[in-house]
């Protein structure tokens, strides 16, 4: 019997292996869809990404699989703990995929890219009727799929739906971690624009040309790490992360405007990709070898982008870059625009203060559409009102409004809430970093500081994959300590 486990266990790494390698392909399809696909091309490429779904679900459906795996975990007490752990990880991840039928995923997928289509030409038309019709039927997929998983999980549809991307994530830790940031936010943010105006003159960043601010993210991510020859910087509508080992693609969208907000979404993007490069390699095409979660990705992205690239270290790299180009820079402009706090609409531009808000915002919305509560022909106005509510801020189009971000019409509810507990997880670190003297305030000249700091992250967080339950890793680097986060934003902004 034991003989016979082992053998099911090989076979069960061959499987998931192939689950992993068309899932690779489908991430490389939806990066081509958002950055270079013909505009015409929606359908056939919705067809396509239908065709591989089927494929995908056809790989861990076979009548096989239950078995292997019952006979695995049978003789599991003579794998390796990284094995045992992939076996548990195989399960979790077979369970999800058999829970939703294949006529289902398919329709999803299909949906998905006609509505992602819909968005784009609304988000620029600023015609949200053009955009319902495509959501109102991702909407209704999306409440089946999580009705489906609902039923494995004996938990909520939106309980369900948010372990799609944290696997241990409750209603309940939301919903805690959401009242704290309702109660705490506004007097912080009110103190922190008051101290803003004060310490830092209001200054908008210089100008600079496109071409620029492309070699300028290049020349910032060539010194952060991202290797180039495994990796790619494109330009999107809304910057992205795709891919996985050995091929990663990150964009980023630029303001002609504004230099910070291209840099930033690069600098985020990074932070992905930086985790993902730093997965294990040996287990790269198993369930073990994953990250431990949206959360986790998100607070790696959030590290990077809001704490490190706000710090006043970084500041002074971004001068002594632009000095070796020739390039004039307004240090007072980067560091009112970076450190000052002004709430905006915009969630990939907020500042780290206000950031948090956006997310409760989303956290609302998506679970009153999800019940029924919210119709979609009435999301516009539901928007504006919690905007005024959390931000007392009104949007003038939909794309600063509803139509902001790409998620929603990818069918991705129950994502947001990893965003406001990665920026718990980013202040926690950043603030542990600091106490060891790897970040902090000084000043950070050339690539060299940065190696440090990755080797630390890699070290400590990815290059464990999904061995350990999200809990444990998170308990171990002390990341949901939401007094010190709060006590974090108060040191920085007030």
């Amino acid at each position: 019997m034991n003989a016979q486990g082992i053998d099911a266990y090989r076979e069960l790494e061959t499987v998931f292996a192939q689950y992993y390698y068309l899932k690779r392909i489908d991430s490389v399809l939806q990066w081509d869809t958002a950055v270079v696909m013909p505009a015409g091309s929606t359908d056939a490429r919705a067809m396509q990404l239908a065709a591989l779904q089927r494929s995908m679900q056809a790989v861990l459906a076979d009548q096989r699989v239950p078995r292997l795996l019952d006979d695995a975990v049978a003789a599991s007490q003579r794998l390796s703990p990284w094995e045992q752990a992939n076996l548990r990880e195989m399960r979790t991840l077979y369970d999800r995929t058999v829970a939703l039928p294949d006529a289902l995923r398919s329709a999803l997928a299909q949906a998905c890219v006609r509505c992602e289509s819909a968005w784009r030409e609304a988000r620029q038309g600023r015609d949200f009727n053009a955009f319902a019709p495509r959501f109102s039927a991702v909407l209704e997929l999306v409440r089946e799929k999580a009705a489906c998983l609902a039923d494995i999980g004996g938990c909520e549809p939106y309980e369900a739906l948010l372990r799609e991307y944290d696997s241990e994530r409750t209603l309940q830790q939301c919903q805690t971690l959401f009242d704290a940031l309702q109660d705490a936010l506004p007097p912080l943010l009110l103190r922190a624009q008051d101290r803003a105006r004060q310490v830092h003159p209001v200054r908008p960043v210089p100008a600079l040309s496109l071409s620029r601010q492309k070699k300028l993210c290049r020349m910032v991510l060539r010194d952060l790490g991202f290797d180039f020859q495994t990796g790619r910087l494109d330009q999107s509508l809304h910057p992205f992360t795709e891919g996985g080992f050995e091929d990663i693609r990150i964009t980023t969208a630029y303001d002609r405007r504004n230099a910070c907000k291209g840099l930033l979404g690069a600098i985020h993007e990074f932070g992905h990709a930086a985790y993902d490069a730093g997965l294990p390699a040996r287990w790269h095409s198993q369930p073990v070898g994953r990250d431990r979660g949206m959360s986790m990705h998100e607070g790696m992205a959030l590290f990077y982008e809001m704490a490190l690239a706000r710090s006043p270290g970084f500041i002074d790299y971004l001068e002594t870059l632009f000095s070796s180009q020739g390039w004039p820079f307004d240090r007072a402009a980067y560091r009112h625009y970076l450190l000052g706090v002004k709430p905006g609409c915009i969630r990939i531009d907020a500042d780290e203060l206000s950031y948090p808000a956006h997310i409760v915002l989303r956290y609302r919305m998506e679970r009153a559409l999800l019940d029924g509560t919210l119709d979609v022909a009435d999301i516009p106005e539901c928007w504006n009102s919690h905007m005024r509510d959390l931000l007392d801020l009104q949007p003038t189009t939909l794309a600063e409004g509803c139509l902001q971000d790409i998620h929603w019409s990818m069918g991705f509810l129950g994502y947001f809430p990893s965003y406001a507990f990665g920026a718990v997880y980013a202040a926690n670190l950043y603030a542990g970093l600091a106490q060891e003297d790897m970040v902090a305030g000084r000043s950070q000249p050339r690539a060299a500081d940065f190696a440090g700091l990755n080797a630390w992250l890699r070290r400590h967080i990815a290059e464990h994959g999904a061995f350990h339950p999200e809990s444990a890793l998170r308990k171990t680097l002390g990341l949901h300590d939401v007094p010190r986060y709060l006590g974090y934003l108060e040191a920085r902004y007030c």
